[in-house]
């Protein structure tokens, strides 16, 4: 029967023993602890460095570390048979009146304290996002033996980027610059989030160089430093600008001894500290090698590894003593489609398009290398194909469905994130975290329960479905159309009546905002201002002042005065988005955050940042000179759309099916397989059937929309099965529409390249966004297939939608296309007369 553990009540707070020969952030966490329970009862638990313990104490320690955990061991008092010799596991038991963590390892023992934090109410998010911690007279621990198995992916961490204006522009009047006194808050909240591993800010910052104490601090902690993808051998990008004249030419071919020596003098600096390299090389700064072409670069790269891995093996003994990353961004994907590769002992470093789809699952050629295959992943995106930063646009079933992708193909080495300015992506940072230790832990449609929890535990059960179905929506509509490609062009006025269902959609998200804010407790305001108001209301604010733009424009162009009325709501939009900006900098935590909303987020025309928020051309319709208002003229159509999720049936085969991912895509959700590793039948696998309502014979178009998923094993294709009633199986390439954003498939490469495929010609369908400015499968998160067939009769017709490569995801089909139509969703479901 499971003990119960007073850890403090009004009488008092039991201490906190650990060995004073544990590791420095073990017992730095035990003070934490502490403080933790000072958070919540108002009294501090003391800590006391000892070898001895009293009954009634907590007693925390690391196996082999600690002779307080070892001696319960060697007494049979306590049992860590299955955490001992795993990376990062832990066991918390009560034992003889005890409370006992012991740890693995050293990060095991922090983790583990943590949670008990955590169990007793203190959120990791207590100083990052201001949750505050419930009071409670009495803390009791009646959980019993918990275990913690190891983490399902190794390292674990995020990248600070893009972080000026806003990121760093807050931490220079906080804390004075980018420096340990902020990275202390950082170290501590991954930690909480049971992460281990940081890219630290890097644009305008050199980690190791602007603050001696940050490196060592870093290992004090027990966070694992590197350096971005293309800073090679712990060296920031930084550190060689402000002495290129010493080093020489960013050129290896001119310049070898002086960038090896560059590198050495890195890792020698280095060198104690528990870091993953990166090795290779890019161009100077975050772009390709050189213009020489793609062999030259291979050839001078395979020159830099070997050069780097020289260093290694002479400053480590061997060049696997220390672990290495080589990151395939951009257009490094290319030499290695070109059959470049690097030492089996580093890990190989996928990475996505940089909206958040990754570009390869782990080919299997990869999946037994020593070192692994990591995933660099965006939830925050500075560059090509466009600047996705200010708010958070990646809603949880979507992470969930790519990170899945990643981790069942055998990609779980390192997940890195990069999470701009950290602020205001909370949410998916901690959802991220979290599944990357156990990804079955959420299946798909656990997404609206994972935020229920989260917003329970930063507001109270009262107020936590509301709030999370807030958290769910405003990331999904806002993947509709991410606020830096929004124009006022792309949704219709006139069909379907678009931007009206639009506007009313975010509307009601604002005003459900506004509501439950009344309802939140005052001490958690400012938490709830940061984590789901300022992100849903700002995102609704933006949203309608391009759809009031476009409906300006349409009024504007027949001479109604109606234009005038949206020209003044997008005005009035447009002060209010700089009134919540002003808030969230100056007011909110009494100026906490100041300067971290900085950045402009309204009128992009280029991928990179403007410099001022910019409001979109608005037309004014003088009274003299207008036109009779006329109503809203649709053009009539016989389109219509089914969801995919609502088929008729649904046949799997041998053993894999169709299921819903709910909440996944612009709607309720979409169809994907139930393995996507599974290997398929070469005469298809499971089959969706749509039984359709056809009006006109002799031919039949149908336009399925499907998430944009990469090419992600080139070798093989991305490929879906139709066939209409009993005739013949036809194969769609399911690339069609595939945006070549980093040149992959251009001639040249083709030839060069030992696994890709030319790209299908691209749709001509309007839904598609075909000859329109800004629409295209990354921009729109859709790409649209689409398939005729011969028919002799009207009536019903059955689609069979037939799985041939699992990891196509399929969100919903058109019948018969109207492509004189415009709109950005397309058509709506019909329904029952």
């Amino acid at each position: 029967m499971a003990q119960n553990f007073c850890i403090a009540d009004t009488a008092g707070a039991s201490t906190i023993f650990v060995d004073a020969d544990d590791y420095a952030g073990v017992i730095r966490a035990a003070r934490d602890l502490g403080d933790d329970v000072r958070k919540v009862t108002g009294t501090s638990a003391p800590v006391l460095l000892s070898r001895k313990y009293n009954t009634g104490g907590i007693v925390v320690g690391t196996i082999g570390k600690s002779r307080l955990i070892d001696r319960m061991v060697t007494r049979h008092k306590l049992d860590v048979s299955e955490v001992k010799g795993q990376w990062e596991s832990y066991v918390i038991d009560v034992v003889d009146g005890n409370l006992v963590i012991a740890g693995s390892d050293k990060r095991g023992t922090i983790y583990g304290i943590y949670d008990l934090s955590r169990r007793m109410g203190v959120s990791p998010w207590y100083w990052w996002a201001d949750v505050p911690v419930a009071h409670r007279d009495s803390v009791i621990y009646d959980a019993g033996r918990y275990v913690q198995p190891s983490p399902k992916v190794k390292y674990r961490g995020i990248f600070i980027n893009d972080e000026w204006p806003s990121f760093g522009g807050w931490a220079t009047k906080r804390f004075g610059g980018i420096n340990s006194g902020m990275y202390a808050h950082m170290f501590e909240l991954l930690l909480r989030l049971k992460a281990n591993y940081l890219w630290p800010a890097m644009w305008a910052s050199s980690f190791n160089e602007d603050d001696p104490l940050s490196p060592s601090l870093a290992d004090e902690y027990g966070i694992v430093m590197g350096t971005s993808h293309h800073e090679p051998m712990m060296r920031a990008h930084k550190e060689y600008t402000k002495r290129r004249d010493e080093v020489g030419a960013w050129n290896y071919n001119t310049n070898k001894s002086g960038l090896d020596k560059f590198f050495r003098a890195g890792m020698e600096r280095n060198k104690n500290f528990d870091n993953i390299v990166t090795i290779g090389m890019r161009g100077d700064g975050d772009v390709a090698m050189s213009d020489g072409g793609d062999e030259a670069n291979m050839r001078t790269l395979t020159e830099v590894v070997n050069g780097q891995r020289k260093i290694l093996s002479d400053i480590y003994g061997s060049p696997d003593k220390v672990p290495q990353l080589w990151a395939v961004f951009t257009e490094v994907q290319r030499y290695y489609d070109a059959g470049f590769n690097v030492p089996d002992d580093v890990t190989l470093l996928l990475c996505d398009n940089n909206w958040g789809y990754i570009r390869r699952t782990a080919p299997e050629k990869e999946r037994s290398r020593k070192g692994g295959v990591g995933l660099y992943y965006h939830i925050d995106m500075n560059g090509g194909p466009w600047n996705d930063r200010w708010v958070n646009t990646s809603p949880l079933p979507k992470l969930r469905e790519q990170l899945n992708l990643a981790y069942r193909s055998g990609i779980d080495r390192i997940w890195i994130i990069n999470v701009g300015d950290l602020k205001p992506k909370e949410v998916p940072i901690d959802f991220i975290m979290t599944y990357a230790w156990e990804p079955d832990s959420i299946r798909p449609g656990d997404e609206k329960a994972y935020l229920e929890h989260f917003a329970a535990e930063a507001f109270g059960p009262d107020v936590a479905a509301d709030v999370a179905d807030i958290m769910a929506k405003y990331p999904k509509y806002n993947l509709w159309r991410k606020p830096e490609v929004q124009r006022p062009d792309i949704l219709s006025v006139e069909n379907y009546d678009e931007a009206n269902r639009v506007t009313m959609m975010w509307r009601q998200l604002a005003e459900k905002a506004e509501a439950v804010r009344l309802r939140i407790p005052v001490e958690a305001r400012d938490a709830y201002y940061q984590l789901v108001y300022y992100p849903a209301v700002a995102s609704a604010t933006v949203a309608e002042i391009y759809t009031a733009a476009a409906q300006n424009w349409y009024y504007a162009d027949r001479g109604d005065l109606r234009a005038n009325d949206f020209a003044d709501r997008a005005k009035e939009l447009f002060l209010k988005d700089s009134l919540l900006t002003v808030h969230y900098n100056k007011v909110m935590a009494g100026g906490k955050w100041d300067n971290m909303m900085s950045d402009k987020h309204i009128g992009y025309s280029r991928w990179s940042m403007p410099d001022n928020n910019i409001l979109p051309e608005l037309r004014y319709v003088v009274e003299s000179e207008a036109r009779q208002s006329l109503p809203v003229v649709e053009t009539p159509s016989s389109e219509y759309s089914v969801a995919a999720i609502d088929y008729s049936r649904s046949k799997e085969v041998e053993g894999i099916s169709w299921i819903v991912l709910p909440d996944l895509g612009r709607g309720d959700g979409c169809m994907g397989g139930s393995d996507v590793t599974a290997s398929v039948p070469s005469t298809g696998g499971a089959v969706l059937e749509y039984d359709l309502d056809v009006e006109n014979a002799d031919s039949l178009r149908i336009a399925i929309a499907i998430l944009p998923t990469q090419d992600i094993n080139p070798g093989r294709g991305l490929r879906l099965g139709v066939r209409l009633d009993d005739g013949p199986l036809q194969i769609l390439d399911a690339r069609r529409g595939f945006h070549d954003v980093f040149e992959e498939y251009t001639p040249d490469n083709l030839k060069r390249a030992k696994n890709l495929n030319p790209l299908p010609a691209p749709s001509t369908l309007t839904l598609s966004g075909y000859r329109r400015p800004m629409r295209n499968e990354v921009f729109d998160n859709r790409r649209w297939l689409d398939v005729n067939f011969g028919i002799t009769d009207v009536g019903t017709h059955t689609l069979h939608v037939v799985m041939i490569d699992p990891e196509v995801v399929v969100e919903r089909l058109v019948v018969n296309p109207d492509d004189s139509k415009y709109s950005y969703f397309g058509p709506p479901e019909r329904t029952a007369e």
